[in-house]
């Protein structure tokens, strides 16, 4: 018979030992865990053919555990085990997709039987090996270059361990794309990967999505919420835009990373969690807190493993496949578009581009191409259809008619003649003026209406 792994679940250490006696010997092998986490985090690093979890445990107890597990792995056979026989238990347990329930005290040969029924009705899938785990970890990081090499070296280093993880880069260069490699080549692989962007939640809103609220903690909170810590327990947290976090929270999260422990909004009760974060962050943390605008304590505990992602420019190398890879994903979304290729041509001028916007830019450049070339293969010509200003030539060559200053002048007066200039050879179009100037759109609105532009 096949040798099988057991995990045994229990806060009683000495009833897991018995558990594990009954159990143990011939071709079955236990393993024991004294918590709900502890446990998700056992199924994550190894392979078990049956799980036995009493319900009654302190934290995360057996039908919250089963819950994950069904997530995480639905063909993996729980057996349930209480002292209490109640029917509510049994039905709960039924519910949430228990192999069987049993009431202590039960007789050995009781549970050696219903474990043999759950391994023959559930035979363990063949686990992935470590190496095809990484490859497929990695699939969405495209490139050969020299810079994404060791990118994906540091993130194999980097998904081993546990500690938090800083991703530094600027806009577009694809930070939640290693934030996902990292936890896809990590251990908790097959446990929830949750995001959240601390810039596109509102302050007022972001603690009670964090760390979750009891019922009638504020106006509107009409029932209890899980906050994200708790959705990612046994998992990885990912945290955009850490940079934009507001100060108050900032001390909630150190507390959190110190102590693994997390209290909802409007509640007395700490609850346990495992979660890895990976933050990430196009802004100088380091500046952020000269500045008094971020803990200089919780940039030294995210700042324990820091990635840095280069930017497309120090990877030109890497356009060609990129463009090619963005064609297909394009047509996928646009069906009727008769584009299926890009000229070697226009390869070259997009290899030469200096794409401030990163990989993100020249997806959507392209993703452009497709809608709007009307050709099979597009070339060159075809960027006139694309609205923005494409940084296609060297930054150097784009200023053939020098701005001459007055030294005399101030500097709102030059900003004001260089928005004007910018503005007669963009023939108005804002946008594109807008990314010539680097500034957001609305800068550029106030600027017009300031000066009557």
């Amino acid at each position: 018979m096949t040798d099988r792994t057991v995990l045994i679940v229990d806060d009683d250490h000495e009833m897991a030992l018995a558990v594990a006696d009954i159990l143990s010997g011939g071709n079955t092998r236990c393993e024991l865990a004294t918590c709900g986490a502890s446990a998700l985090e056992a199924c994550g690093r190894f392979s078990f053919d049956v799980v036995v979890s009493d319900i009654r445990m302190p934290g995360m107890d057996g039908l919250e555990l089963m819950a994950h597990l069904r997530q995480l792995q639905p063909a993996l056979p729980v057996i349930l085990v209480t002292a209490e026989g109640s029917i509510g238990a049994a039905v709960e347990a039924a519910k949430h997709g228990a192999f069987q329930y049993l009431v202590k005290p039960f007789e050995g040969h009781e549970l050696r039987e219903v474990v043999d029924d759950a391994v023959a009705q559930h035979p363990r899938p063949l686990r992935a090996s470590p190496e095809a785990v990484v490859e497929a970890g990695m699939s969405d990081l495209l490139g050969t270059s020299a810079a994404m090499t060791r990118l994906r070296e540091k993130i194999h280093l980097v998904a081993a361990a546990s500690a938090p993880v800083l991703v530094m880069g600027e806009t577009g260069t694809g930070k939640e794309l290693v934030a996902h490699a990292i936890h896809r080549c990590s251990p908790r692989h097959g446990r929830p990967f949750v995001t959240v962007n601390a810039a596109a939640v509102p302050e007022s809103l972001l603690e009670s999505e964090m760390f979750g609220h009891v019922r009638g903690a504020f106006t509107g909170a009409t029932q209890t919420h899980r906050g994200l810590f708790n959705e990612a327990n046994g998992g990885t947290l990912f945290l955009d835009e850490i940079g934009d976090m507001p100060l108050g929270l900032q001390s909630k999260l150190l507390r959190v990373l110190q102590s693994g422990e997390v209290r909802s909004v409007g509640s007395g009760r700490l609850d346990c969690v495992d979660v890895r974060v990976i933050a990430a962050t196009h802004r100088s943390l380091p500046d952020l807190v000269k500045e008094g605008r971020f803990r200089e304590d919780l940039y030294y505990r995210l700042d324990v493993i820091s990635i840095k992602v280069p930017p497309l420019r120090a990877r030109k190398e890497d356009i060609p496949r990129l463009a090619t890879t963005f064609v297909a994903r394009a047509r996928e979304r646009a069906p009727q578009s008769v584009v299926s290729s890009l000229s070697d041509d226009l390869v070259a001028l997009l290899s030469a581009g200096h794409w401030p916007g990163n990989v993100r830019e020249l997806q959507s450049t392209i993703e452009r191409l497709v809608v709007f070339a009307g050709a099979e293969v597009a070339e060159p010509r075809h960027l006139d259809l694309v609205e923005g200003e494409l940084e296609l030539r060297p930054r150097a060559r784009r200023s053939a008619d020098p701005l001459t200053v007055d030294l005399g002048s101030t500097l709102d007066d030059v900003v004001h003649a260089h928005v004007e200039r910018v503005l007669a050879h963009t023939e108005g179009h804002k946008a594109r003026a807008a990314k010539i100037l680097g500034v957001d759109l609305s800068t550029l609105y106030r600027w017009q209406h300031k000066w009557q532009l």
